[in-house]
């Protein structure tokens, strides 16, 4: 050991000794653990826990439950004709969502540790000897939880993956509606306002796409006569009020003078008119659905809810929705 030399004087009491204390005690807490060894004994440690999930985790968790019980609900229905072809599309979306959502939660993807006992995965609640009504309430159910997802998801790609599930299933619900018979349910859908435009603020691609659709509604409206006519005009008019409040509050003005609009297509048997419409839903559709990552939870609902407007407007042109509408 190293020598000491005494000081010239008393030294003073050295008061503060707790680091000297806590490594003696590590020490000892050691030297017990290498005896209990050498005794064939250890200290037991307790199992890992499994991660606790986060509210996007929770929120995408239920929309993945309630996807898994509307495609193992939908395929224990007996139907026929059209009705069973419906179904069968239904069920086709919901395995869709599934993907899209990334699945049923597991804790550990690589594998649970050693002596880890993993949660079970979120229920999916059985629906013993369902019919259509039962699929009918579920979608109504479905969407509407979607939608409230969507606008409280803390991330933008959530929200908007969320958004296109409540569209999908507001439209299989009232499908199934049409087919049954039954009433259909109460879409949460309305045009988007000034002050919701505002909200999501302006910007040179929004006043284009408003402008755009704006152009292609006014066209159908010459073109047509009666109450389509009288529709078309109103939409355009709405579209309009749009544009102005997006170029009164500066957005970068990249309107075109004239818009190309699409043909007739005969293949889904639209007339020039129709195509007109769903081209023009469809945009919006897509913009309203992408704008939901710029704002905050506060200005969502009134994006899915004019996304949900364009949807229905698209549909009643006689376009169709793919199963995720608004992500491309």
């Amino acid at each position: 050991m190293p020598s000491h030399t005494a000081a010239a004087g008393p030294v003073p009491p050295r008061r503060h000794r707790p680091p000297r204390r806590r490594a003696a005690v590590a020490v000892t807490t050691a030297l017990a653990a290498l005896s209990l060894a050498g005794c064939g004994l250890r200290l037991e440690t307790p199992p890992p826990v499994a991660p606790s999930p986060d509210v996007a985790e929770e929120l995408r968790q239920d929309a993945v439950a309630e996807a898994a019980t509307i495609a193992g609900t939908v395929s224990e229905v007996t139907a026929e004709g059209a009705t069973a072809d419906l179904l069968t599309r239904v069920g086709a979306e919901a395995e869709a969502h599934l993907d899209a959502l990334g699945g049923v939660w597991v804790a550990w993807p690589e594998g649970a540790p050693e002596g880890a006992v993993a949660p079970e995965p979120a229920p999916t609640a059985a629906v013993p000897d369902p019919d259509a009504a039962d699929v009918l309430e579920l979608l109504t159910t479905g969407a509407a939880d979607a939608r409230e997802g969507a606008v409280a998801a803390p991330t933008d790609d959530l929200a908007a993956v969320l958004a296109a599930v409540s569209l999908s299933r507001a439209h299989a619900a009232a499908q199934v509606a049409a087919a049954t018979g039954a009433a259909a349910p109460e879409p949460a859908a309305a045009p988007l306002t000034r002050e919701a435009l505002l909200v999501r603020g302006v910007d040179g691609p929004t006043l284009r796409v408003l402008d755009q659709a704006r152009f292609a509604y006014e066209t159908v409206a010459a073109r047509s006569d009666g109450a389509a006519r009288e529709s078309a005009v109103a939409r355009a008019a709405h579209l309009q009020s749009l544009v102005d409040a997006a170029v009164e509050e500066g957005a970068p003005d990249e309107r075109l003078g004239v818009y190309d609009l699409p043909g007739a297509d005969a293949e889904a048997g639209l007339t020039a008119e129709q195509a007109a419409v769903v081209d023009a839903e469809h945009r919006l559709l897509e913009h309203w659905v992408f704008s939901l990552g710029l704002v905050s939870p506060d200005g969502r609902g009134a994006l899915v809810d004019a996304a949900a407007d364009s949807a229905r407007r698209l549909v009643g042109a006689g376009g169709t929705l793919p199963a995720l509408p608004g992500l491309g």
